[in-house]
C-alpha cells in the first residue's frame, strides 16, 4: 500500500515498469495510483480509481462488465473494449482495457482524456502528477468553449498566410458528390523539391509515399470510398493545404503517409500518430523529422516550429482526437500483422500536417526507409500492396466501431 501523498510528494515505485502518479482535482489531492506499463503503454487497476474517490463499485460477470463511480461520474468498463461509457455516453481512451493479475488495467492517459472531457475538465500530466480543472458547469458549455478555442486558433494559424500557397502543379480533381459515399483524403508525404527521407540505397520517401497512396486510393474506391489524393504527382504541395482540402470537401478522415527515418540504421517497426503534445523522445524526433517541410515553404504560415506547441495547448481536447487514436491503433496493428513490421505502438505528437483536420486524422510511419532491410521491402509493388490493404482493413474497422458509438 502507498503512503498518504501531498501535494508536493515524488512517488517513486521500486519494483520494475511500475511508477507512482498523484492526482489532483481543483488543487485538491484526492490520492495517488501505481501505474504498469504494458506492451509500451501505462495502465492502472480499476480498483485503485475506486478507492480514490471511494465510490460505489459493481462489476458483472455475464457482462464482463465493471461500472465505478468516480468524481460524481458513472464510468462503465468492459474487458479487451478501448470504449467506455461515462454518464451514459461512449468514449473511446485508444486502446482496450486488459485483464491481468491485478484485475482489470485501463489506460492511463486514455482515461483522463476521455473523463476531462466527459465531465467539462482540463486535464494536464507531468511525469508524476495528473490535475484535473474544472471548465465550465456542463458538457454543452465545455464544447462551447473548445470551439471557440478552436477557432482562434485556426485564425491564428491561417491569418499570416490568408490563401495558402499553390503546389508547384495544381491537381485536377472531380467534384465530389456530398452523400455519394464516405470521403477520405489520403496525403502521400512530401513531394517534388521535399524528397522526404532518402534511404541507404538512394530511394526517396517521396516516391514511395505516392506509390502506397496510389495504391489504397484504388483498394478504398472498389470498396465504395470517394478517395482525394492530396497530390498525383511528384509536386511540392505545403503542409497547412493538405488538411484544408480534407476540410474543404468534408472528409470523413484524413490519412497522411510517410516512411519513419532515424540516425540509428537497426531502428524499426510501424507506428501510427495523431495530433496532441508528444510524450517521448521517439515521437518528438519523428514529429520534428517531418515539420521540417515547413521551411521549404514560400510563405510558411509557422515561421518557428516552437510556435506549434503554443498553439496545440488549446487543441489537446479537441473533440477529434479520441477518434484519431483509435484510428492509429487500429491502423497499427493491422500493418504489423499484415506486412510482419513490428508494431512500435500509437502515440500522439506535434506533427503539423495534423493540425487544422476537423475530422479523425492520422499520420502513418509505414516502415524505417533508413533500416537496410526494411528499405529493400518498401521498395518492392507486394509490400506497398500489403501495406496499402492493411490501411484499407484499419479504415474500414474504424469505420465499423464509430458507427456502433454514434
Amino acid at each position: 500500500m502507498l503512503k498518504k501523498v501531498t501535494k508536493f510528494s515524488l512517488i517513486f515505485i521500486i519494483f520494475s515498469f511500475s511508477f507512482g502518479v498523484v492526482i489532483v482535482s481543483d488543487d485538491d489531492v484526492i490520492g495517488s495510483i501505481v501505474v504498469k506499463k504494458i506492451s509500451g503503454w501505462q495502465y492502472f487497476a480499476t480498483d485503485q480509481l475506486a478507492r480514490l474517490a471511494d465510490g460505489s463499485r459493481d462489476f458483472d460477470p455475464l457482462a464482463m462488465k465493471e461500472t465505478i463511480t468516480f468524481l460524481g461520474a458513472k464510468i462503465t468498463f468492459s474487458i479487451d473494449n478501448p470504449f467506455i461509457l461515462i454518464d451514459g455516453r461512449a468514449y473511446n481512451m485508444g486502446v482496450p482495457t486488459r485483464l491481468e493479475g491485478e484485475g482489470l488495467m485501463v489506460p492511463l492517459i486514455g482515461f483522463f482524456e476521455c473523463f476531462a472531457m466527459a465531465t467539462s475538465r482540463q486535464m494536464t500530466i507531468s511525469s508524476d502528477t495528473i490535475r484535473l480543472k474544472t471548465l465550465a458547469k456542463n458538457v454543452g458549455d465545455l464544447r462551447g468553449l473548445l470551439a471557440q478555442r478552436r477557432a482562434a486558433a485556426v485564425r491564428s494559424v491561417y491569418k499570416a498566410q490568408p490563401i495558402p500557397e499553390k503546389p508547384e502543379k495544381e491537381e485536377i480533381r472531380k467534384p465530389i458528390k456530398p452523400g455519394k459515399s464516405k470521403v477520405i483524403v489520403i496525403d502521400p508525404g512530401h513531394g517534388g523539391k521535399d524528397p522526404g527521407a532518402i534511404g541507404p540505397s538512394g530511394v526517396k520517401e517521396k516516391d514511395i509515399t505516392l506509390s502506397i497512396a496510389r495504391r489504397l486510393k484504388k483498394i478504398l474506391e472498389k470498396r465504395g470510398y470517394t478517395v482525394i489524393l492530396t497530390r498525383n504527382g511528384d509536386v511540392f504541395v505545403p503542409l497547412a493545404r493538405r488538411t484544408e482540402m480534407a476540410n474543404k470537401v468534408g472528409a470523413s478522415m484524413f490519412i497522411s503517409i510517410h516512411c519513419n527515418a532515424s540516425r540509428k540504421k537497426d531502428s524499426h517497426g510501424v507506428q501510427v500518430f495523431y495530433l496532441s503534445p508528444a510524450r517521448t523522445d521517439d515521437a518528438r524526433a519523428a514529429a520534428a523529422l517531418e515539420n521540417k517541410a515547413l521551411l521549404l515553404e514560400d510563405n510558411p504560415v509557422v515561421k518557428d516550429l516552437s510556435e506549434l506547441a503554443y498553439i496545440m495547448t488549446d487543441m489537446v481536447q479537441s473533440e477529434y482526437q479520441r477518434e484519431s487514436s483509435l484510428l492509429a491503433y487500429l491502423l497499427e496493428q493491422k500493418l504489423s500483422r499484415e506486412t510482419g513490421f513490428e508494431a512500435r505502438g500509437p502515440e500522439g505528437a506535434g506533427f503539423y500536417v495534423l493540425y487544422g483536420a476537423f475530422m479523425p486524422a492520422v499520420l502513418v510511419e509505414t516502415a524505417f526507409i533508413t533500416n537496410p532491410n526494411e528499405e529493400k521491402k518498401l521498395k518492392t509493388s507486394s509490400y506497398q500492396e500489403k501495406i496499402a490493404k492493411a490501411i484499407a482493413d484499419g479504415v474500414e474497422e474504424f469505420m465499423k466501431n464509430i458507427e456502433r458509438t454514434r
